[in-house]
């Protein structure tokens, strides 16, 4: 009974505490009021006549060869304060970290990608203000080339805030914002998470973010997204089966029309000079890809790759006598434990010695006694 009666208590003190902290909590209060959208702005493509996918949130449209279509973005501010916005068209990428990416058009695109989408695809007002939660539709107008192209192509259209210059100087670090609307154009609606002709084109040693890794440079030349990839890496030396380094990567994508740096991190280790090579494994669901590459590391390369690596492990000058110190330091106890264990068993032994010499001469005192006593009564 009593056991019981402690149960009911802890429970119903539970309960206490669980209702006050729900009362309470600071979290409870703020999830109360409804919070505002962080970027100032919400986006909403407006799906044209054109668009193959219904159910998507993204633009997924058929093109015709030089027949212009317009393409609309509902773009709503959701806070009283004005707020600029700049729109632009960033081309699908394959990214270092094995995603597709949509980023300013700023890198050199692939010599496979032809009429890529920033090409045909203009921005009618690129930068607009929006007042106390105003709403303005963005127009797209969509030219595509008079040739027919195959597959399809990748981008975004990408909406975000433009910082105040005079903020700028005074932050170190930018706060903008960004919404991105997925891109994809056609002409025939076929699959396109289909691609088939990956290719190994080079391995090359580098730095990269200051540490050393040997890339696996593989192209996708076709209009279409590989998708679901898993990609092994190792590196060995030439003519050698024991593998050095190895990299693993699961469901990466590759963009149509692109290249993918993938890396096998070195560490802290150094890379010694000779000849290298790297063996690679892709696949996914539906296609399976073996590449192998030889690379040389020159000795002039390895001493400055080892040098410029910010991940590396140095000693000071002084390590050494330090560590030679210590060992001697070490030696010297070990010998003088062995020494002083050596006395101690020598003086253990002559105790006992004495110890049984003495029992001995008190056994005789006392048989000599008990004898004498014995002779005594006769």
């Amino acid at each position: 009974m009593i056991v019981q009666l402690n149960k009911i208590k802890k429970y119903v003190k539970y309960v206490f505490v669980t209702f006050i902290l729900f009362v309470f909590s600071p979290i409870h209060s703020v999830a109360a009021d409804k919070e505002p959208d962080p970027l100032g702005f919400v986006v909403q493509a407006i799906r044209p006549d054109t668009q193959i996918e219904t159910n998507k949130s993204y633009f997924f449209i058929e093109t015709q060869p030089d027949e212009t279509q317009v393409l609309k973005v509902k773009v709503k501010s959701t806070q009283k304060d004005p707020i600029k916005i700049k729109a632009f068209i960033a081309n699908g990428t394959t990214g270092s970290t094995g995603n597709i990416e949509y980023d300013e058009p700023t890198k050199d695109l692939d010599e496979s990608l032809k009429h890529p989408l920033t090409e045909f695809v203009k921005i009618d007002e690129p930068e607009i203000t929006l007042e106390n939660f105003q709403e303005k539709v963005v127009e797209l107008s969509v030219i595509p080339p008079k040739e027919s192209y195959t597959g399809i192509k990748l981008g975004a259209v990408v909406f975000q805030t433009v910082e105040d210059k005079e903020q700028t100087k005074t932050q170190t670090i930018s706060s903008k914002y960004q919404y991105k609307i997925g891109l994809i154009t056609t002409e025939t609606g076929e699959e396109y998470e289909n691609a088939k002709k990956l290719e190994l084109i080079s391995a090359k040693l580098g730095l990269k973010l200051g540490r050393k890794q040997v890339a696996a440079v593989i192209h996708n030349p076709e209009p279409k997204i590989a998708d679901n990839l898993k990609i092994e890496a190792t590196v060995t030396k030439k003519g050698s089966d024991t593998v050095l380094k190895k990299q693993t990567v699961e469901n990466a994508r590759m963009a149509p029309n692109s290249t993918y740096e993938f890396s096998v991190d070195w560490g802290v280790d150094a890379i010694d000079p000779g000849e290298y090579t790297l063996n690679v494994h892709a696949q996914n669901d539906e296609e399976d890809w073996k590449w192998q590459k030889d690379f040389s590391v020159s000795a002039e390369k390895a001493k400055k790759m080892n040098e410029e690596t910010v991940f590396k492990i140095e000693s000071p000058d002084w390590l050494p006598y330090v560590v030679g110190l210590a060992i001697s330091s070490l030696v010297l106890v070990v010998v003088i434990l062995t020494v002083r264990n050596k006395r101690w068993k020598k003086m253990i032994r002559e105790r006992t010695k004495r110890r049984k010499v003495k029992q001995a001469k008190r056994k005789e005192v006392e048989q000599g006694k008990s004898k004498k006593n014995r002779q005594m009564k006769e």
